[in-house]
């Protein structure tokens, strides 16, 4: 009866400068820059590996990480990528609320309250001041829950309405009153500032809204693609340096 032993190949991967084991000293220099695109997370450049650094957190708390070395045009940087897409920026973790890197969400929201005020119920169905909560506005678009945050132009006109509403009691009242032209007058100044912006963007709702469902598409497929990077890191090899 004999016994087999399988050998294993075991590939050890060395960074080298100029035929020598990359030194540490120079690694340590290397500008810490994601490899990722900004605007879809599309990877750029070439992943060499992983380098392990000593006295960096690899924890299994949910905040390890990953040193990713990599090139672009010539140039090596090392990626602080997360181990766990968990562990990512808000916006690219899955099913995470979206807020809109963009001002996207900001200037439509503006442009609601204003037509809203002025009379339109194109978005909302007319009920935009009343869905404001904490300074913003939680949606749904694309099926992305999406979170508008206010201006404080719109948020100051939305408190000059309540205020005003609350100083009537619902009434229409058929002779202004030295009170009721007070909250009309603050009414009207909250009004003028909201919409010197929305004319200075020179776009209404329905073109911004057209705007925000471009950006929320793109941070859709940046969370597709920033998974697709971090399985990708999972499987580079860990690369060695010099002393």
């Amino acid at each position: 009866m004999e016994l087999g032993v399988e050998e294993a190949t075991v590939t050890i991967k060395v960074m080298s400068v100029n035929g020598k084991r990359m030194p540490k000293s120079i690694y340590s220099q290397l500008p810490r820059r994601s490899m990722l695109a900004e605007d879809d997370c599309s990877v750029q450049g070439r992943a060499w590996g992983i380098v392990l650094e000593q006295k960096c957190c690899h924890s299994g708390y949910g905040n390890g990480h990953w040193h990713v070395l990599h090139e672009s045009d010539g140039e090596l940087a090392v990626w602080n990528a997360p181990k766990r897409v968990q562990d990512a920026d808000f916006n690219l973790r899955p099913g995470a609320s979206y807020e809109p890197r963009s001002r996207a969400g900001r200037h439509f929201l503006d442009a609601c309250g204003l037509e809203t005020h002025l009379g339109c119920n194109d978005f909302f169905q007319g009920k935009v001041f009343d869905l404001i909560r904490d300074g913003e506005v939680v949606t749904t678009i694309e099926e992305a829950k999406v979170i508008l945050p206010c201006s404080e132009e719109l948020q100051n006109l939305r408190e000059a309405r309540k205020n005003r509403s609350w100083m009537v009691g619902g009434r229409s009242l058929a002779y202004p009153t030295v009170a009721s032209q007070r909250y009309d007058a603050k009414v009207e100044e909250a009004e003028i500032k909201l919409r010197a912006l929305y004319e200075q963007r020179g776009k209404e709702a329905r073109e911004l809204y057209a705007d925000l469902v471009a950006d929320v598409r793109l941070i859709k497929q940046a969370r597709v693609n920033y998974a697709a990077a971090l399985d990708m890191v999972g499987q580079l090899p860990q690369l060695f340096l010099g002393a």
